[in-house]
C-alpha cells in the first residue's frame, strides 16, 4: 500500500509539472514571476492560473497590485473580454492611488469597446464603454489618451445612431409610421453629427407623410404639416445633403396632402 501511494503522489507531482494540473506555489513572488513569464511566452491561460494564485496571497500584499494589473491584461490579451474589464475594474477600485490607474481605466474602456458587437445586436456593451468615455474623459481632460478615447466614442455612437436609424426603417416597412417618426427624430436628437442624421431626417419626412396620408381627414392637415416642418429642418441643417433632391419629391407630396386637407385656409385642425 505505502508503495502504491507513493507511485501516485509521484504520477501527479509530474502532470503537475507538466501542466496536466494545478500548481502550487510558496510565495506571491514565485506565482507572480511565473505568470509573467507565462505571459512573455503568450501563454495566457496558463498566465491567468499563476497570476490569480499570486493574489490568492492576498490583495494586500507587495506584489498584489502588480499582479492585478497583468491579470486584467492577461485576460485581454486572451480574448476574454468581460473578464479583463472586471479585473481592470478591481485594479481601480482596490489601488486608487496607484499611478498606473488612468492607464487602466483607459485599458478598461477598450476591452468593453472590444465587446461591442455590431449594430443590429444589443448595445449593451457599447453603452457602457461609452460610460467609460465620459468619465475617463471627465477624470483625466488632460491626458495623452483623450484624443483616442473621444475618437473611439465617436464611432461608438455612430453604431448606436445606425442602430437607431435602422430601427426607423423597420418600422416603416412595417407600417408603424408613428414608431418610425419617433425613431428617426431620436437619431437626430441623440446622435446630431452622425452620418445618418440627415437620412433620419428624410426618413421622417417620409414616414410623416405616409402616416399623414393613412390619417383620419381630421388629422390630415396637421400630420402633413409636421412632414413639412422635418423637410425644413433637413434644408437648414443639411444644405449640402445629396438627399435633397429625393426629400424635395417627398416635400412635394406632402405640401400637396397639406393644401388638400385645408392647409393654408388656417390650421386649427387638432393635432
Amino acid at each position: 500500500m505505502p508503495i502504491r501511494l507513493g507511485l501516485l503522489v509521484l504520477v501527479a507531482l509530474t502532470l503537475a509539472a507538466c501542466g496536466g494540473g494545478p500548481t502550487t506555489f510558496s510565495t506571491a513572488q514565485e506565482a507572480y514571476d511565473r505568470g509573467m513569464a507565462d505571459v512573455e511566452r503568450g501563454k495566457y491561460a496558463l498566465a491567468i492560473e499563476h497570476l490569480r494564485a499570486s493574489l490568492d496571497f492576498g490583495r494586500t500584499g507587495e506584489l498584489a497590485d502588480d499582479a492585478q494589473l497583468a491579470l486584467a491584461r492577461a485576460y485581454a490579451s486572451d480574448g476574454q473580454y468581460l473578464l479583463a474589464g472586471n479585473e481592470f475594474t478591481r485594479f481601480i477600485e482596490f489601488y486608487r492611488t496607484d499611478p498606473r490607474v488612468e492607464q487602466a481605466a483607459y485599458e478598461r474602456i477598450e476591452a468593453y469597446a472590444a465587446l461591442s458587437p455590431r449594430y443590429e445586436l444589443d448595445q449593451t456593451d457599447t453603452r457602457t464603454a461609452l460610460s467609460y468615455i465620459r468619465a475617463f474623459v471627465q477624470q483625466y481632460p488632460q491626458s495623452e489618451k483623450r484624443a483616442e478615447a473621444e475618437a473611439l466614442a465617436a464611432e461608438l455612437r455612430e453604431k448606436l445612431a445606425r442602430k437607431q436609424y435602422e430601427t426607423g426603417r423597420l418600422y416603416a416597412r412595417r407600417e408603424y409610421y408613428d414608431a418610425a417618426v419617433i425613431a428617426f427624430r431620436d437619431v437626430l436628437t441623440e446622435y446630431p453629427t452622425s452620418a445618418y442624421a440627415d437620412d433620419a431626417l428624410l426618413g421622417a419626412v417620409e414616414a410623416q407623410t405616409d402616416y399623414a396620408a393613412g390619417s383620419v381627414q381630421n388629422r390630415k392637415q396637421a400630420r402633413y404639416r409636421e412632414a413639412l416642418d422635418f423637410y425644413d429642418q433637413l434644408v437648414t441643417l443639411f444644405p449640402t445633403s445629396p438627399l435633397l433632391n429625393e426629400a424635395q419629391a417627398l416635400y412635394d407630396a406632402a405640401y400637396a396632402g397639406w393644401r388638400a386637407a385645408g392647409g393654408g385656409q388656417g390650421e386649427t385642425a387638432e393635432r
